[in-house]
């Protein structure tokens, strides 16, 4: 009876997960690494959940990110009492807005997708904004209120501000920020969750600008739900869910400004909500940089709630650079990507080069991703002994040639490895292995059935595409690729999606003359 009583008490994978606030494949991949133990039924022992929890939550590097909520949890109600007080004041403390930023937790934001935007973000993407008497300002996930803030300030009246937020400390700053400024005690910041709240709006809405929560953790039913109901496709992230909810409240001719994560205009998962701004008046497109401390980069992009004009332009400022490009020119991009980094010279030397002959990879090889020891330090050695094979790193990979080994794995090994591609591509006579993390195409034909670390990834070709590995690694090492790869996704990273609709140009006297103009960005302007 003992026994089967100890068996009850062992946790399925979801209830550890549950436990650990992280996923189920990360709780496999600790199973695989040894740190949690099953018994006969499969299920976790409470055992080792317990030594688990002593010895590594919170600890070990192999996952930092999911342990980051048992590093930096926040006391909530010591929050709330610190809100509370602050707000007795007649006056309000502008300073009380940094303070309450400070005081969440790194995986609060995390969870939540929160990072209050600078003052002088906000300030950019509204500069140029008209205001009118009657105009209605919708902040949808407002926080504590810095666009609501701004706009009243460029003469918004407070009667027709409307801020929602599921942050019930922030929208209660948020309302005292605009009572204290203007006097009016608004009822419509309201502490609610938009994708419900924005049904009941009976109003439309004439100025719609914010900043979305990027990859917020929603439930999957929920999600789900909200794609239906925005017919979003596949773009899922919470930032692309919140575009499709503004974009069903704005007025016609409204005007709808939001920071976006860099990724939204040209990561393939996006698709389908940039479909939806092309349909519309694109007005201008500002790459910011890094705005947030430890965050990815932001742009803002302004869509007005018009169908566009092919011969309307868009502003694209990107560092720099300031420039117009025709709307129309982005349909002719590869997944309707938004590459306002590429001016419009550089966009119609694409277009004369894409009514060129080429060929793709799509359908044409089988792709893997390179090894996930899940601890590096432990698993790479860093001198060949016993069994030991060498390793490669991305940054081992250069163009058209390796570097010296650094590294050397143990084959014994490679059952505990949290992500291998098949022996069957690791040993392929012929592969290509390139770097994943880069900007730039680095591609090697590996004919000594190398391994490769996951900065890498690889290709194998199938018998139908017209290249040898050898000549397509040359063609994928070219200026002209490299250059239209970088014009086309201005990425970190070599993504397959990528790879697979990339044009490549067979025809070498296209490379040659393009390497005789010694082309580069001024060659265009």
């Amino acid at each position: 009876m003992k026994k089967q009583k100890e068996k009850h008490l062992d946790l399925t994978t979801a209830e550890t997960a549950a436990l650990f606030h992280v996923s189920s494949i990360t709780i496999s991949n600790w199973i695989k690494e040894g740190f949690l133990d099953l018994d006969e039924n499969h299920h976790i022992t409470l055992e080792s959940v317990k030594r688990f929890q002593k010895k590594y939550a919170g600890k070990i590097k192999l996952q930092a990110r999911a342990n980051k909520s048992h590093k930096d949890e926040f006391d909530a109600n010591a929050v709330d009492r610190v809100v509370q007080e602050a707000l007795k004041a007649d006056a309000f403390d502008n300073a009380l807005c940094d303070r309450y930023e400070a005081m969440l937790s790194e995986s609060y934001k995390n969870k939540e997708g929160v990072f209050y935007t600078p003052m002088t973000v906000i300030d950019d993407m509204l500069r140029d904004v008209e205001i009118g008497p009657a105009t209605l300002f919708l902040d949808p996930c407002c926080g504590t209120g810095n666009f609501l803030v701004k706009a009243v300030e460029k003469g918004v009246n407070p009667e027709h501000l409307y801020g929602f937020d599921t942050d019930p400390n922030a929208v209660l700053i948020a309302r005292k920020r605009i009572k204290s400024l203007t006097g009016y005690d608004t009822p419509n910041i309201v502490c609610g969750d938009f994708f419900q709240e924005s049904s009941k709006l009976n109003v439309r809405i004439d100025l719609v600008f914010t900043n979305p929560p990027w990859g917020k953790k929603l439930p999957k039913e929920e999600r789900t739900k909200l794609v239906k109901q925005y017919q979003a496709g596949y773009s899922t992230d919470t930032c692309s869910l919140f575009l499709f909810s503004i974009l069903s409240v704005l007025s016609p001719n409204g005007i709808a400004g939001l920071l976006m994560p860099e990724s939204f205009f040209n990561i393939a998962v996006y698709e389908d909500a940039r479909k939806a701004v092309l349909q519309r008046t694109i007005l201008k497109i500002k790459d910011y940089g890094k705005p947030f401390k430890n965050m990815y980069s932001a742009c803002s992009i302004v869509v007005q709630n018009k169908a566009f004009d092919e011969a309307g332009t868009v502003a694209c400022i990107n560092g720099g650079d300031v420039f117009e490009r025709t709307q129309k020119s982005f349909f002719t991009m590869p997944k309707h990507i938004l590459n306002y980094w590429t001016t419009g010279p550089e966009m119609a030397f694409i277009e004369q080069l894409m009514r060129q002959p080429y060929i793709t990879l799509k359908g044409h090889a089988l792709w893997g991703l390179g090894i996930v020891t899940g601890n590096n330090a432990t698993r790479c050695k860093r001198s060949r002994r016993g069994g030991l094979k060498a390793v490669y790193r991305g940054k081992d990979i250069l163009p058209g040639r390796l570097s010296p080994a650094k590294l050397y794995i143990n084959p014994k090994d490679f059952p505990r490895y949290q992500q291998m591609a098949s022996m069957e591509m690791l040993h392929a006579p012929v592969k290509l292995i390139y770097r994943f993390i880069s900007s730039d195409l680095v591609f090697y034909c590996d004919t000594r059935q190398r391994y490769i670390l996951n900065s890498a990834n690889m290709l194998v070709l199938d018998g139908t595409f017209p290249l040898s590995a050898s000549q397509l690694a040359g063609l994928m090492n070219s200026p002209l690729t490299n250059w239209l790869f970088r014009q086309l996704f201005h990425t970190h990273k070599v993504l397959r999606g990528d790879l697979e609709v990339l044009p490549i140009f067979t025809d070498l006297s296209l490379h040659r003359s393009f390497d005789l103009l010694n082309f580069n960005r001024q060659a265009l302007k």
